[in-house]
C-alpha cells in the first residue's frame, strides 16, 4: 500500500518548514499554524500543535543505486544516528534492504530506506547492494543526491496501546505483517509503504532519547500492484490514529 499522505501534528510549523525546505530541499507549502510537505509521489501534513507529546518516525524511499549519494547527502548535512559505530543498517531477509538513520525537525527520527524488491516504477532498482557498514567510495556516485531522490515516505512510525492486537486486525484485511515483530514493535505493510506499529514509550531505533507518543494522525494510503488483496476501507488503529486505504 502507497502512502499517498500523511497529516499529524508538529509542536512547531515554523521549524519543521525551515528543515524540509532548508535541509533536505522538499517543496514546502506554508500555511498559517500548518506546513505541507511533498516527498516525491507523498505529502506530508503538519498542523501546529505546542503541546503535542512524544516524538515521531518517517522514512523516505531511495533507489538502491543512489544510496551511497545519500549517505554522503547526509553525512554532510544533518549528520547520520547511530548504534554505537554503526551507521547503516542491513535489515532482516525478509525486508530485502537497507536504512540510514538521521535526525529530523522536532526530534523526530528519520530515516532513507532502500528497499531492493520493490519494482522500478516504484523507486527501488535491483543492485544487489553493500553490505551494512561498507565503506564509502568517493567518486562513485557522481551525481549529487538531491529532493527527487526521496521517492516517497515509504513508512510512518504509530504509537498503539496494543501493537500485537492493531497488527492483526490489519492482516485480517490483508495488510501484511512482517515477521520480525514483537509486542511493542510490528511493521505492518507491503514493500510499496507500512506502519511500524509500537507502544507507547518505546525509543525510536538508534536512539535512546526519542519516544513515541500517541499524537493524531491520518494515513492515506492506495493499495497497488505491490499490496494485491489489501481491501479498501478506514481503520482506526487507536483514537486519533487512523489508516484509510483506497483502490
Amino acid at each position: 500500500m502507497e502512502i499517498m499522505s500523511v497529516d499529524t501534528v508538529t509542536r512547531s510549523a515554523a521549524e519543521t518548514a525551515a528543515y524540509y525546505e532548508t535541509v533536505l530541499g522538499l517543496p514546502v507549502r506554508k500555511e498559517i499554524g500548518a506546513v505541507e510537505i511533498t516527498v516525491g509521489r507523498s505529502v506530508i501534513r503538519f498542523r501546529e500543535d505546542p503541546d503535542a507529546e512524544g516524538d515521531q518516525h518517517y522514512a523516505f524511499l531511495v533507489d538502491d543505486a543512489r544510496f551511497d549519494a545519500a549517505r554522503a547527502f547526509l553525512e554532510a548535512g544533518p549528520g547520520l544516528l547511530g548504534d554505537g559505530d554503526r551507521t547503516e543498517f542491513e535489515a532482516q531477509p525478509a525486508w530485502n534492504a537497507r536504512s540510514l538513520y538521521f535526525p529530523g525537525p522536532d526530534r523526530s527520527v528519520l530515516e532513507v530506506i532502500a528497499r531492493r524488491d520493490l519494482p522500478p516504477d516504484l523507486g527501488a532498482g535491483h543492485a544487489s547492494g553493500a553490505k551494512a557498514s561498507s565503506p564509502y567510495a568517493p567518486g562513485t556516485q557522481p551525481v549529487p543526491f538531491g529532493p527527487a531522490d526521496l521517492r516517497s515516505v515509504s513508512e510512518v512510525g504509530v504509537a498503539v496501546p496494543d501493537v500485537a492486537g492493531t497488527a492483526d486486525r490489519l492482516t485480517d484485511v490483508g495488510i501484511g505483517r512482517y515477521p520480525d515483530g514483537s509486542k511493542t514493535f510490528s511493521p505492518a505493510g507491503q514493500i510499496d509503504g507500512m506502519l511500524i506499529l509500537v507502544s507507547p514509550g518505546r525509543t525510536w531505533f538508534p536512539t535512546s532519547d526519542r519516544v513515541a507518543a500517541e499524537p493524531p494522525v491520518t494515513i492515506v494510503a492506495q493499495a497497488g500492484a505491490a499490496s494485491p488483496g489489501v481491501v479498501a476501507g478506514r481503520y482506526e488503529l487507536a483514537p486519533g490514529r487512523v489508516l484509510v486505504v483506497r483502490r
